[in-house]
């Protein structure tokens, strides 16, 4: 008779062990407007290998439990699928040390950093006037007596270098860059991310999307780096080398 007490508080433990969440018994509610979108995407390693069961939150701590932010886990292929994330967000890879800032890109493409790769951020926005009336946010009926356990993130950056100099190469990227109709027409802004190889010559190859937002506003990112100048190539041990960097663009719809 002894084992079935023993046998009762293995079960017990198990359970409160997989619980993500510990509910008060009688719950209360508050209501939240705010706009969320739903982020997919694909993690790899600094040698493009995909990377499963990396942990990717989101800064909502407003949609179901108050105080408790959304999170989703890589599956065997390195591919996820975060909802409820805001349009404006931090997304955390746990035990990656790096995050993200998002500005309502849909689609993330993750390489985990290598030592010469590089990032720029073009200041300013890509703008055009607003056609349609915005939709109101959702509202969310968020839970607010609720305890959850486990959440980690580390945050990280990089920078890089143009042959004729940062500006001049802000100045291309926004001189080639027009605001497609059809996503003016669709409201659609966001962040639309590039990522592009520096061959040991300095010739921009290989660009492609790793953040995208849609509505032709990708392959105008795209086309923006057709007859791109050169690059100085990344130097180490004194010897020219291939590398990877990558581009932040901002589309950006005015009232004015």
């Amino acid at each position: 008779m002894k084992v079935i007490p023993y046998f009762l508080l293995l079960i017990c433990t198990f359970n409160l062990c997989k619980a993500q969440y510990i509910s008060a018994e009688k719950s209360t509610y508050k209501i939240v407007h705010q706009d969320t979108i739903n982020i997919r995407g694909v993690v790899y390693d600094a040698s493009g290998q995909p990377v499963p069961s990396v942990i990717i939150s989101s800064k909502n701590k407003q949609i179901i439990f108050d105080g408790y932010p959304v999170y989703t886990v890589t599956d065997s292929i390195g591919s996820f699928k975060l909802q409820g994330a805001l349009v404006k967000d931090t997304l955390e890879f746990m035990g990656e040390n790096l995050s993200i800032i998002n500005n309502g890109s849909r689609y993330i493409e993750v390489h985990l950093p290598q030592q010469n790769e590089s990032h720029i951020i073009i200041p300013g926005a890509v703008t055009a006037r607003r056609q349609t009336n915005k939709n109101p946010p959702p509202v969310f009926k968020v839970q607010t007596d609720v305890t959850i356990m486990d959440y980690y993130g580390i945050a990280i950056t990089a920078d890089a270098v143009f042959r004729a100099g940062y500006q001049k190469f802000v100045d291309y990227i926004r001189s080639n860059i027009i605001y497609p109709e059809k996503a003016i027409k669709n409201n659609i802004e966001g962040d639309v991310e590039a990522s592009f190889i520096i061959d040991r010559y300095g010739v921009v190859k290989e660009v492609k999307i790793v953040r995208g937002i849609g509505y032709g506003c990708d392959e105008a990112v795209v086309n923006a780096f057709i007859n791109c100048p050169n690059w100085k190539p990344e130097i180490i041990m004194g010897h020219s080398v291939a590398s990877r960097s990558s581009v932040t663009i901002n589309f950006k719809l005015t009232d004015k």
